[in-house]
């Protein structure tokens, strides 16, 4: 007597249970669940990590190290001026942030003909970064503010033009609550 196949799983102990049958249509749309699933994940990480870090702090690093020896340079002529910067960042719980700058010489004169710009940088978002709107208050000292300025650490950088030559920059951490 010819066994048939039902039989045979019977006779195994394996006989379906009046389960439903996988066949090659429901394997097919196991796979494109589970890489639906896997590549949706992968969407959502990228953009939340281009989103999180979108930039770097130097565009070419190759070019960068190329100017080291002059920012040494520069740094040497900054000492030798002798320039005194002070600067104080203040940040309201609205965003809006003030920048107060007063320069003076060696000998403790305030500097003048030169004209100042002061930025905020943010380290990881540039479309955080703020300028500032300067005004002269008083001989040798500056003041402005900007809007929209998130709590956080930021690059300070003051630059000092003399004659349309940037003469002085300086680039400081702040911490704004």
């Amino acid at each position: 007597m010819a066994r048939t196949p039902s039989s045979a799983l019977a006779a195994a102990g394996m006989a379906p249970q009046g389960g439903r049958r996988l066949s090659g249509r429901g394997v097919f749309l196991i796979l494109a669940a589970f890489f639906g699933v896997v590549f949706t994940v992968n969407a959502v990480m990228i953009s939340l990590a281009i989103d999180t870090l979108p930039g770097t702090v130097t565009d070419s690093a190759y070019r960068a190290s190329q100017r080291y020896n002059q920012t040494i340079a520069e740094a040497g002529e900054r000492e030798a001026r002798g320039w005194k910067v002070d600067a104080h960042v203040a940040r309201d719980p609205s965003g809006t942030t003030a920048v107060t700058i007063s320069l003076r010489n060696r000998e403790g004169a305030p500097l003048d003909r030169i004209a100042v710009t002061a930025r905020l940088l943010h380290p990881a978002h540039r479309n955080n970064d703020r300028v500032f709107d300067l005004s002269r208050t008083g001989p040798g000292a500056f003041a402005g503010t900007t809007d929209a300025v998130a709590a956080g650490a930021y690059d300070l950088i003051i630059a000092i033009d003399r004659d349309g030559e940037t003469t002085y920059r300086t680039r400081n951490r702040v911490m704004l609550p």
